[in-house]
């Protein structure tokens, strides 16, 4: 909704304003490297972070159940040329209002994200080789 995207938007403009004020930098300049240097990701970065972590915590066992019972691995064909257990099955979407919804959210975010990511052994590998990932894609590193 507008109203959604007006709060969005108000805490960019905030996380700006804050950028600036820790460089001391005027009000038109531009944070981009700035907000590099610091290593803040982005809010649709910052979004897809949470996103993909909770889908980690539901796919082992350390998110509340009703989010695990959400998602559902692909299941294993022999025809598939791009068959990986580590592939998460798409909801499908009978209205658009529907595509925020976590099933469909989670499956989409987490399907993008490169193999050895998706394997990580642990949570904080995880974590740690998420917003590398993510950084390096929101900056073109």
């Amino acid at each position: 909704s507008d109203h959604a995207i007006y709060r969005l938007s108000s805490g960019i403009n905030a996380e700006y304003g804050a950028v600036r004020f820790v460089f001391g930098q005027r009000q038109y300049r531009g944070t981009t490297a700035l907000r590099r240097s610091l290593h803040f990701l982005p809010v649709r970065s910052r979004i897809e972070f949470k996103l993909c972590l909770l889908t980690y915590k539901s796919l082992n066992g350390l998110a509340p159940k009703y989010l695990t019972n959400l998602l559902h691995r692909r299941p294993l064909t022999s025809n598939r040329l791009d068959d990986d257990p580590t592939y998460l099955v798409k909801s499908i979407i009978k209205y658009v209002p529907n595509r925020g919804a976590f099933s469909v959210a989670a499956p989409a975010a987490w399907n993008k994200l490169p193999k050895n990511l998706r394997e990580c052994p642990t949570l904080e590998m995880f974590k740690t080789y998420l917003k590398t990932f993510l950084f390096s894609k929101a900056y073109e590193c």
